[in-house]
């Protein structure tokens, strides 16, 4: 009996599709327009069929819905054909009714044509999520907390997926650790906007372990702070990678008191050990030596952060051009970080042409001194001083 009763189970589903198909596969061919949200198919036959059959068999059997969602997503979300039939894999949408509040929901908030393209690119199942009760609550979450409209925007088209995370068991712990170190929402605010990604992040976690271990090294509080709003992705990585990156700063010797200890957490939380040795073979063509090395980077750990080819173009000029010795800028290496373009050349033509007028001694000139100095500092002493003094030269000569 329960064989009979399969068997005609079968002949009714495979006489449905076929009745199905001949409604669907037989109508004429519609022509789609950019911001045309009916196309193709009815969507009352496309209710219809999604009534009847599950949209997995749907989306196998019936490429005219398949072509649906692809129609949509070029449509209505501006994703290229190509980018929409891949994405129409993750999304399977039988109406245009929820999407389109989707999207009504983003733009109200503030998204642009190109975030919003980037959102559903990235997230394309956010066009199946409700609007009320899972996305809007989130965007409110994010507007209470002090992010602008653009700000919240700006967040979420940079990382989609936040969108997906729990608004209880992800977003509010993640601000709430990271507020509980930082204090000020202020703060917190900066942080979350250097790095948009730490909602993917399980900081709730890892806080307190992370805490136990930079106290016990004896890293003030303070230079927690620091760490956590400068770069709250090398406080919060996972466990491995935040031991080694702690044990290689530790083994250059940083003084974890300092804050030079945290300082050199972001710089080799982004600079693995091969890329330090690039680095140092890019010093050693100037004469630095291993030491000298090690010793520069303790002074200023952000020098291995520097390009390549700006460690060669800054070196090279300070050298060949303005005539320092590379051991005294073992010494202050700090100088790498300054722009050549913006402070270094401009500086150095001033103080070529005062020298070469006489109305400076070279031996009064300290380099590392004069571009260190404040912008203002330097219009002071070196600009406006010798302007002034000129036309009293002439004058009396």
């Amino acid at each position: 009996m329960s064989s009979l009763l399969h068997c005609r189970r079968v002949c009714l589903i495979s006489s449905l599709r076929r009745n199905v198909g001949d409604c669907v596969f037989n109508s004429s061919p519609v022509r789609r327009t950019p911001v045309n949200l009916g196309f193709l198919v009815s969507r009352r036959t496309l209710c219809s069929v999604s009534e009847l059959i599950s949209v997995d068999v749907v989306d196998e059997q019936n490429p005219c819905l398949k072509s649906f969602t692809v129609s949509y997503l070029v449509d209505s979300c501006g994703l290229s054909l190509e980018s929409a039939k891949s994405n129409s894999r993750f999304v399977k949408l039988v109406s245009s009714k929820k999407p389109d509040s989707v999207l009504a929901l983003l733009k109200d908030h503030g998204f642009t044509n190109d975030q919003i393209t980037n959102v559903i690119k990235s997230f394309p199942r956010i066009l199946s999520l409700s609007p009320e009760d899972n996305i809007s609550p989130k965007l409110m979450f994010f507007g209470s907390i002090g992010f602008s409209t653009s700000d919240t925007a700006k967040l979420i088209s940079s990382n989609p997926k936040t969108l997906s995370f729990s608004l209880n068991k992800r977003l509010i712990p993640c601000y709430d650790s990271i507020k509980s170190i930082l204090v000020e929402e202020e703060n917190v605010v900066k942080c979350l906007k250097r790095g948009y990604r730490c909602f993917s992040l399980k900081i709730a976690q890892s806080v307190s372990s992370r805490l136990s271990v930079c106290r016990e090294l004896g890293v003030p509080d303070k230079s927690i702070k620091w760490l956590v709003q400068a770069s709250p992705f090398t406080f919060f990585s996972s466990e491995k990678r935040f031991n080694k990156v702690l044990n290689r700063v530790c083994s250059y010797g940083f003084d974890p008191k300092k804050a030079c200890f945290v300082h050199a957490m972001v710089g080799f939380g982004c600079t693995s050990e091969s890329t330090m040795e690039r680095k140092f073979k890019l010093f050693q063509r100037f004469g630095w030596s291993k030491e000298g090395f090690v010793s520069a980077v303790m002074r200023f750990p952000n020098c291995v952060t520097v390009s390549d080819k700006k460690i060669v173009y800054t070196m090279d000029y300070l050298v060949n051009n303005i005539g320092l010795q590379a051991r005294d800028i073992v010494a202050r290496p700090v100088v790498l970080g300054l722009s050549m373009e913006k402070r270094i050349k401009p500086r150095n033509q001033v103080i070529s042409l005062l020298l070469s007028k006489g109305l400076v001694k070279k031996e009064d000139i300290n380099y590392f001194t004069m571009l260190k100095m404040k912008s203002s500092e330097f219009m002071d002493k070196f600009v406006l001083k010798h302007l002034i003094e000129m036309p009293q030269r002439r004058q009396s000569s």
